[in-house]
């Protein structure tokens, strides 16, 4: 099995507990990486860094990339691509779980020749029993590339890719809560195939907040402009233009609560695909 990096990104924000039950899930993976590279986003809580300390201790394999202010997302896991020794890494979020095996299972597959593989996901709220819902995607490269001119194909934090198709498509760039859909649409532009397993593999942590944040007429606005953005590149047409600003506009814009209703039914449903 090939070497490979896993790359983090964490801010002040962080709930301590849930960075322990992310990094706890890590290192119970049956086949453990190289090295973790992770960003500290800017200055952390005395809880985060004596996470951290911990960890690190127990387990020498961090590599830590120090932003001396919060960058964002995008700009900070640049960074950490660039940091990662090795061309295999694998992408985590500090407040969601794994399952045991879903590196071997992502490892395996980049074998196989793909430029990124992702899986299926499991949202899940205050407790990993507490099922909001399971979001299926579709397998193969082309049927992912279809779903693409809708929305993101990929379980981000859930992903592994290949450091050299990253970079020949210009790593992350800072691009607020699209950080993750225009580096794909930028890697399915420079040739890199996609894959997704077809089983949960990744447990994510959602919440009324997250929903909230994930509103509002200027949401919907920077979601428009990276629309526009997707066709100036030649991916989207203007039927996916025209398409998804409606589509998308309507759920941005209706009260937290309803738009919580929608999501937890699209998220539930295949047809979503």
């Amino acid at each position: 099995m090939a070497e490979f990096s896993v790359l983090i990104s964490l801010y002040y924000k962080e709930k301590p507990e849930y960075l322990h039950e992310a990094l706890d899930s890590v290192f119970k993976q049956t086949i453990l990486p190289n090295e973790i590279v992770l960003v500290k986003d800017g200055p952390l809580t005395a809880e985060l860094d004596a996470i951290l300390d911990e960890y690190s201790t127990r387990y020498p394999i961090f590599k830590f990339v120090v932003n001396e202010t919060n960058l964002g997302l995008g700009r900070a896991l640049a960074k950490g691509i660039e940091a990662c020794t090795y061309e295999y890494i694998l992408r985590m979020d500090t407040d969601d779980i794994i399952p045991s095996e879903r590196f071997a299972k992502e490892l395996e597959a980049l074998d196989k020749g793909y430029d990124v593989v992702s899986c299926w996901s499991i949202l899940f709220e205050n407790d990993i029993n507490n099922v909001v819902a399971v979001k299926t995607r579709p397998e193969h490269h082309d049927d992912i590339v279809k779903l693409a001119h809708k929305r993101s194909p990929i379980c981000h934090p859930g992903c592994a890719y290949r450091k050299s198709s990253v970079l020949r498509a210009g790593n992350y760039m800072h691009n607020l809560m699209y950080e993750d859909y225009d580096l794909w649409v930028r890697m399915i532009i420079t040739g890199s195939k996609f894959y997704n397993i077809q089983e949960v593999l990744y447990y994510l942590r959602t919440s009324m907040d997250l929903v909230k944040r994930r509103g509002g007429f200027k949401y919907a606005l920077n979601e428009m402009r990276n629309f526009l953005r997707f066709k100036e590149l030649g991916f989207y047409t203007t039927k996916d233009v025209i398409y998804n600003s409606i589509l998308h506009s309507f759920v941005r814009i209706v009260p937290s609560f309803l738009r919580h209703r929608i999501l937890k039914w699209a998220w539930n449903h295949k047809s979503y695909q």
